[in-house]
Protein backbone atom coordinates (compact mmCIF):
# COMPACT_ATOMS: atom_id res chain seq x y z
CA UNK A 1 0.00 0.00 0.00
CA UNK A 2 1.31 3.67 -1.20
CA UNK A 3 2.08 5.80 2.01
CA UNK A 4 -0.30 8.41 0.73
CA UNK A 5 -3.11 5.98 0.61
CA UNK A 6 -2.19 4.97 4.48
CA UNK A 7 -2.06 8.93 5.19
CA UNK A 8 -5.43 9.07 3.70
CA UNK A 9 -7.18 6.13 5.99
CA UNK A 10 -5.58 7.64 8.25
CA UNK A 11 -7.07 10.52 8.36
CA UNK A 12 -10.37 9.27 7.89
CA UNK A 13 -10.27 6.92 11.32
CA UNK A 14 -9.09 10.19 12.95
CA UNK A 15 -12.14 12.35 11.38
CA UNK A 16 -15.11 9.11 12.27
CA UNK A 17 -13.37 8.20 15.57
CA UNK A 18 -15.05 10.04 18.67
CA UNK A 19 -12.24 9.52 21.07
CA UNK A 20 -7.99 9.71 20.46
CA UNK A 21 -6.62 6.69 18.35
CA UNK A 22 -3.66 5.15 19.19
CA UNK A 23 -0.19 3.55 17.00
CA UNK A 24 -1.60 -0.03 18.21
CA UNK A 25 -5.08 0.27 17.21
CA UNK A 26 -3.90 1.92 13.45
CA UNK A 27 -1.21 -0.69 13.31
CA UNK A 28 -4.01 -3.61 14.09
CA UNK A 29 -5.91 -1.86 11.28
CA UNK A 30 -3.14 -1.79 8.76
CA UNK A 31 -1.82 -5.34 9.42
CA UNK A 32 1.14 -6.12 6.74
CA UNK A 33 0.02 -2.50 5.30
CA UNK A 34 3.14 -0.75 7.39
CA UNK A 35 5.67 -0.38 9.47
CA UNK A 36 5.37 0.78 13.05
CA UNK A 37 8.43 3.22 12.00
CA UNK A 38 6.72 3.86 8.86
CA UNK A 39 2.86 4.81 10.59
CA UNK A 40 5.07 7.11 13.45
CA UNK A 41 6.48 9.21 10.58
CA UNK A 42 3.33 9.53 8.73
CA UNK A 43 1.81 10.18 11.68
CA UNK A 44 4.58 12.98 12.73
CA UNK A 45 3.44 14.16 8.78
CA UNK A 46 -0.07 14.82 9.81
CA UNK A 47 0.77 16.63 13.04
CA UNK A 48 3.08 18.97 11.20
CA UNK A 49 0.54 19.24 7.91
CA UNK A 50 -2.54 20.36 9.88
CA UNK A 51 -0.70 23.05 11.94
CA UNK A 52 -1.79 25.43 9.03
CA UNK A 53 -4.95 24.27 8.32
CA UNK A 54 -8.45 25.10 9.78
CA UNK A 55 -8.57 21.39 11.81
CA UNK A 56 -5.77 20.31 13.75
CA UNK A 57 -4.65 16.71 14.18
CA UNK A 58 -3.27 16.62 18.57
CA UNK A 59 -1.81 13.56 20.70
CA UNK A 60 -4.07 13.41 23.57
CA UNK A 61 -4.44 10.49 25.68
CA UNK A 62 -1.99 8.39 24.58
CA UNK A 63 -3.08 8.83 21.25
CA UNK A 64 -3.58 11.08 18.36
CA UNK A 65 -7.42 13.10 17.54
CA UNK A 66 -8.20 15.41 14.73
CA UNK A 67 -9.99 17.94 16.02
CA UNK A 68 -11.87 21.58 15.75
CA UNK A 69 -9.41 24.71 16.81
CA UNK A 70 -10.24 26.43 19.83
CA UNK A 71 -10.81 29.53 17.96
CA UNK A 72 -14.32 28.19 16.30
CA UNK A 73 -15.21 26.89 19.50
CA UNK A 74 -18.21 28.84 20.04
CA UNK A 75 -19.74 28.54 16.79
CA UNK A 76 -19.30 24.85 17.22
CA UNK A 77 -21.26 24.89 19.88
CA UNK A 78 -23.73 27.19 18.55
CA UNK A 79 -24.23 24.44 16.28
CA UNK A 80 -24.47 21.66 18.02
CA UNK A 81 -26.97 23.11 20.41
CA UNK A 82 -24.58 22.53 23.44
CA UNK A 83 -25.92 25.54 25.65
CA UNK A 84 -26.10 24.19 28.62
CA UNK A 85 -22.87 23.27 30.28
CA UNK A 86 -21.88 22.44 33.55
CA UNK A 87 -18.78 23.86 35.72
CA UNK A 88 -17.01 21.83 37.69
CA UNK A 89 -16.79 23.82 40.64
CA UNK A 90 -12.80 25.47 42.56
CA UNK A 91 -13.52 22.21 45.04
CA UNK A 92 -13.90 19.32 42.13
CA UNK A 93 -10.89 21.12 40.47
CA UNK A 94 -8.87 21.24 43.82
CA UNK A 95 -9.34 17.87 44.35
CA UNK A 96 -8.97 16.60 40.94
CA UNK A 97 -5.39 18.38 41.00
CA UNK A 98 -4.57 16.40 44.42
CA UNK A 99 -5.66 13.08 42.58
CA UNK A 100 -4.03 13.72 39.29
CA UNK A 101 -0.34 14.28 41.06
CA UNK A 102 -0.84 11.76 43.93
CA UNK A 103 -2.51 8.70 42.51
CA UNK A 104 -3.87 6.35 43.24
CA UNK A 105 -4.88 7.69 46.52
CA UNK A 106 -8.51 7.42 48.80
CA UNK A 107 -10.90 9.57 49.32
CA UNK A 108 -9.89 9.95 53.35
CA UNK A 109 -6.30 11.03 51.87
CA UNK A 110 -7.73 13.81 49.48
CA UNK A 111 -9.78 14.68 52.56
CA UNK A 112 -6.84 14.86 54.72
CA UNK A 113 -4.71 17.07 52.26
CA UNK A 114 -8.04 19.65 51.59
CA UNK A 115 -8.91 19.37 55.14
CA UNK A 116 -12.58 19.30 54.26
CA UNK A 117 -15.25 16.49 53.57
CA UNK A 118 -15.00 15.64 50.07
CA UNK A 119 -17.32 12.53 49.59
CA UNK A 120 -19.85 14.97 47.48
CA UNK A 121 -16.47 16.64 45.12
CA UNK A 122 -15.25 12.68 44.25
CA UNK A 123 -18.88 11.58 43.53
CA UNK A 124 -18.54 14.58 41.11
CA UNK A 125 -15.90 14.01 39.03
CA UNK A 126 -16.93 9.74 39.06
CA UNK A 127 -20.19 11.01 37.13
CA UNK A 128 -17.78 13.03 34.84
CA UNK A 129 -15.70 9.83 34.24
CA UNK A 130 -12.49 12.11 35.15
CA UNK A 131 -11.50 9.88 37.72
CA UNK A 132 -12.03 6.22 38.52
CA UNK A 133 -11.82 3.38 40.86
CA UNK A 134 -7.82 2.60 41.26
CA UNK A 135 -8.46 -0.55 43.54
CA UNK A 136 -8.25 -0.77 47.28
CA UNK A 137 -5.64 0.14 49.53
CA UNK A 138 -4.30 -2.81 52.07
CA UNK A 139 -5.19 -0.95 55.54
CA UNK A 140 -8.30 -1.69 58.06
CA UNK A 141 -11.52 -1.32 56.21
CA UNK A 142 -9.31 -1.67 52.80
CA UNK A 143 -10.93 1.56 51.19
CA UNK A 144 -11.01 2.42 47.44
CA UNK A 145 -8.48 4.40 46.33
CA UNK A 146 -8.83 6.83 43.16
CA UNK A 147 -7.11 7.66 39.72
CA UNK A 148 -7.66 9.69 36.51
CA UNK A 149 -9.06 8.34 33.61
CA UNK A 150 -7.94 8.50 29.48
CA UNK A 151 -11.14 11.12 29.74
CA UNK A 152 -9.39 13.43 32.38
CA UNK A 153 -6.12 13.22 29.50
CA UNK A 154 -8.81 13.99 26.60
CA UNK A 155 -10.39 16.99 28.66
CA UNK A 156 -7.34 18.84 29.44
CA UNK A 157 -5.47 17.86 26.22
CA UNK A 158 -3.09 15.79 27.69
CA UNK A 159 -0.77 13.12 25.50
CA UNK A 160 0.09 11.55 29.18
CA UNK A 161 0.33 12.46 32.64
CA UNK A 162 3.51 13.26 32.11
CA UNK A 163 2.31 16.17 30.16
CA UNK A 164 1.04 17.62 33.66
CA UNK A 165 2.47 20.94 34.59
CA UNK A 166 5.17 21.09 36.87
CA UNK A 167 5.79 23.18 39.74
CA UNK A 168 7.86 25.44 38.28
CA UNK A 169 5.42 25.67 35.20
CA UNK A 170 2.98 27.29 37.56
CA UNK A 171 5.59 29.59 39.17
CA UNK A 172 6.14 31.00 35.54
CA UNK A 173 2.79 31.44 34.46
CA UNK A 174 1.80 32.94 37.89
CA UNK A 175 4.77 35.40 37.17
CA UNK A 176 4.08 36.14 33.72
CA UNK A 177 0.26 36.18 34.24
CA UNK A 178 -0.35 33.93 32.08
CA UNK A 179 -2.77 31.52 33.54
CA UNK A 180 -4.51 29.91 30.46
CA UNK A 181 -8.46 29.92 31.45
CA UNK A 182 -9.08 26.24 30.16
CA UNK A 183 -6.70 25.33 32.87
CA UNK A 184 -9.08 26.57 35.22
CA UNK A 185 -12.39 26.60 33.61
CA UNK A 186 -13.38 22.97 32.79
CA UNK A 187 -16.54 22.75 30.63
CA UNK A 188 -19.17 19.54 30.55
CA UNK A 189 -21.88 18.89 27.78
CA UNK A 190 -24.75 17.61 30.20
CA UNK A 191 -26.60 15.60 27.21
CA UNK A 192 -23.04 13.80 26.79
CA UNK A 193 -23.49 10.46 28.47
CA UNK A 194 -22.36 7.93 26.62
CA UNK A 195 -18.77 6.29 27.47
CA UNK A 196 -16.85 3.34 26.65
CA UNK A 197 -14.09 1.67 29.23
CA UNK A 198 -14.24 4.92 31.40
CA UNK A 199 -18.11 3.98 32.55
CA UNK A 200 -17.38 3.11 36.64
CA UNK A 201 -19.53 1.20 39.32
CA UNK A 202 -18.57 3.08 42.11
CA UNK A 203 -18.01 -0.57 44.28
CA UNK A 204 -19.49 -2.71 41.72
CA UNK A 205 -17.13 -5.51 39.92
CA UNK A 206 -16.80 -3.09 36.72
CA UNK A 207 -14.50 -0.85 38.41
CA UNK A 208 -11.35 -0.14 36.21
CA UNK A 209 -8.45 -1.79 37.10
CA UNK A 210 -5.17 -0.30 37.86
CA UNK A 211 -1.77 -1.10 36.18
CA UNK A 212 0.08 -3.07 38.67
CA UNK A 213 1.30 -1.38 41.98
CA UNK A 214 4.85 -2.27 43.66
CA UNK A 215 3.40 -0.46 46.51
CA UNK A 216 2.71 -3.75 49.35
CA UNK A 217 -0.27 -0.99 50.80
CA UNK A 218 -1.73 -1.32 47.41
CA UNK A 219 -3.61 -3.92 46.49
CA UNK A 220 -5.72 -4.12 43.23
CA UNK A 221 -8.19 -6.76 44.40
CA UNK A 222 -12.00 -5.74 44.73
Amino acid sequence: MEREEIKAIIENILLAADQPVNEGQLLDLLAGSTEKSALKSILEELLDEYKSRNLQVLRVAEGYQLCTRHDYSDWVRKFLKFDKTTKLSQPSLDTLAIIAYKQPLTRTEVEAIRGVDSSGVVRTLLEKKVISPGGRKKVPGRPIMYRTTRKFLEYFGLKDLSDLPTLEDFKESALENQVSPDQTELLFDESSSGGTAETVDYVSKSEVQPAESTDPNISNDS
